[in-house]
């Protein structure tokens, strides 16, 4: 009976989510279905509404994004990598940058303890930095909303920031053509999802699903085996429960820790963004990478997220997407540098 009520609870979470995910795509912005589900996932959270979290399906969401870049892999991805390198030493700068420039604001400023104050700062994924601050005994909570913070804002103002910023027209391109599937390429895109899923289990590796899939699809692709095109309403449906499962990270929280965070989380944003677009502007200026890639690329938002505004754009999507599997692999790097540093460094003068 508990678990009837519990898929019913999902199910009716879905369905609002995805009602609100299609009202704000008819905006024509980015990510619409993404945003309009975490949003109505966040309202129905704080408004005492029943709200689910699609956590047992997201290992076959990740799967499927890395499936979904998968597609779009060429043979002329591989001889461009090796031009990236510069684009990918920038990276580490600017995360090594912001990181250490949040840490001191949160600490000194904001009066976070050191060890939440460093995990808070380090733009990696949410669930390894709240095992990071369990094991330091930092705040998981505070930890937590921030992250969910970071990534929930990221997914709101990008778009917004690049369409201000820029005249690059950021209406909804890569995702609008209804791919015909045959049955054997859907047999092929579950092979993708259940074979990362399975691999997974036994080799981890960061973001596992996500690069494990991306490879199983890449090969099919390179050699020809099948070369399916993910229809829209599937790409759509990825974005409804990404954006539930980012709105669902404020599940038992209060306004009151929301609001004591917010302003935390919005620093936070504030300066990783600030570097992201000035390092986009500036790489540029002196290479031919894409100006919008690089902020895509460059920006603190989730590795799913990301690559998703990237599809959704029809832009570069395996530059993004390989330029945040690194962040994700330098963050979990960085992560236990930084505590390591700040919890034997003495107490900073005020």
């Amino acid at each position: 009976m508990i678990l009837d009520k519990s898929l019913g609870i999902l199910f009716l979470t879905f369905v609002v989510a995805s009602i609100a995910g299609w009202l704000v795509s008819l905006t024509g912005i980015p990510l619409g279905w993404m945003i309009g589900a975490m949003l109505a996932a966040i309202i129905a959270t704080y408004s005492g509404l029943p709200a689910a979290d699609p956590y047992p399906l997201m290992p076959y969401v990740k799967a499927a994004v890395g499936t979904l870049l998968g597609t779009t892999v060429t043979v002329e991805i591989f001889t461009m990598i090796p031009q990236w390198w510069g684009s990918l030493l920038l990276l580490l700068v600017a995360m090594a940058t912001s990181a250490f420039l949040c840490y001191l604001i949160l600490y000194r400023l904001m009066k976070f303890d050191k060890g939440s104050a460093a995990l808070c700062a380090t733009p990696g994924g949410i669930t390894e930095m709240i095992i990071l601050g369990e094991q330091a005994g930092a705040d998981q909570t505070r930890v937590a909303i921030v992250h969910a913070l970071r990534i929930a804002l990221c997914v709101l103002v990008i778009p917004i920031i690049i369409s201000i910023t820029s005249s690059i027209d950021v209406r909804q391109e890569g995702i609008t053509n209804n791919n015909f599937m045959t049955p054997p390429d859907w047999g092929w895109f579950v092979l993708c999802i259940a074979g990362s899923i399975i691999v997974n289990r036994f080799i981890k590796l960061p973001a596992g699903l996500i690069l494990i899939a991306l490879l199983f699809c890449a090969g099919l692709q390179l050699t020809e085996i099948t070369q399916f095109q993910l229809p829209a309403y599937i790409t759509n449906l990825i974005q409804v429960l990404i954006g539930i499962n980012v709105g669902a990270r404020f599940i038992g929280t209060t306004l009151k820790q929301l609001a004591h965070v917010l302003s935390a989380a919005i620093v936070v944003v504030i300066i990783q963004i600030s570097i992201a677009y000035g390092l986009a502007v500036l790489v540029a200026s002196y290479t031919d990478l894409n100006f919008l890639a690089l902020i895509l690329a460059y920006s603190p938002g989730g590795l799913a997220e990301m690559s998703m505004i990237a599809v959704a754009m029809g832009i570069e999507v395996i530059f993004i997407g390989f330029h945040h599997l690194i962040r994700v692999l330098l963050a979990l790097i960085m992560g236990p540098l930084l505590l390591s540093w700040v919890i034997q460094t003495p107490k900073l003068k005020k």
